[in-house]
């Protein structure tokens, strides 16, 4: 009896233990399977680059974007200056601001002319912008289409106008005209014996102009000449 009591003991305890190491060996083989795929996956090239691309792809995506907000402000900033360029002429100038627009009637032009100065006709194509409150104040002026001078012959003649106005003394070359709309232009003075005299060809929107202006040195209105001088225009 004893005999079998210790055989079907000993059959229990060896098939216990034949259970526990299925299970490690179980538990092993697991860990040791998901060890291998993280590796793999770890080391897998394709995996490594996809995310590498995704990454590249994100930072050009994002370069770009930058780069095109920075052209649109870079565009929108030139646009401005080149809004606020236009309105400069218009700004400066008082004889576009509190001037009348006056219509030349013997030549086809029209002109901006500041309080006290009045335009009449001199001779044919000729006219004179002069001051109401004295008359040996004024300037000539002169049109011509690009048909009929250019602006080099126009030049040239009112350098010998102004030098002949005093032949004893030293011409004066200016400062040209600042403006996109003046092409060209070229300014002369020379002084006389009671004030001086400044000659001035500009070349604008097809219409070449010379201006000869005389002034008083009690007077010194030579710039507001200039200002109604500037704003001549075909019409």
């Amino acid at each position: 009896m004893n005999k079998k009591l210790f055989l079907a003991a000993s059959v229990l305890a060896v098939s216990g233990l034949m259970a526990a190491c299925g299970t490690d060996e179980s538990s092993e083989g697991t860990t040791e399977e998901t060890s291998t795929e993280t590796v793999e996956e770890q080391n897998d090239p394709a995996t490594s680059d996809e995310s590498t691309e995704e990454e590249s792809t994100e930072e050009e995506s994002t370069e770009e974007e930058s780069t095109e907000e920075e052209q649109d402000a870079d565009s929108t900033e030139s646009a401005e200056e080149s809004e606020e360029s236009a309105k400069e002429p218009s700004e400066e100038n008082p004889a576009l601001n509190d001037g009348t627009l006056t219509v030349s009637d013997s030549n086809s032009y029209e002109v901006y002319l500041l309080p006290s100065f009045e335009l009449t006709a001199e001779e044919p194509n000729k006219d004179v912008v002069y001051s109401t409150e004295n008359d040996a104040l004024f300037m000539r002026i002169e049109t011509f289409t690009s048909e009929e001078t250019d602006f080099d012959f126009a030049q040239e003649s009112i350098k010998q106008t102004v030098q002949a106005s005093n032949d004893s003394a030293q011409l004066t070359e200016l400062p040209a005209f600042e403006g996109n709309e003046f092409i060209n232009s070229s300014l002369y003075e020379i002084p006389t014996d009671n004030g001086k005299v400044t000659g001035v060809a500009y070349e604008k929107e097809g219409l070449i102009v010379k201006l000869t202006i005389f002034d008083l040195t009690e007077a010194g209105i030579t710039e507001d000449f200039l200002n109604m001088g500037k704003t001549i225009t075909a019409n």
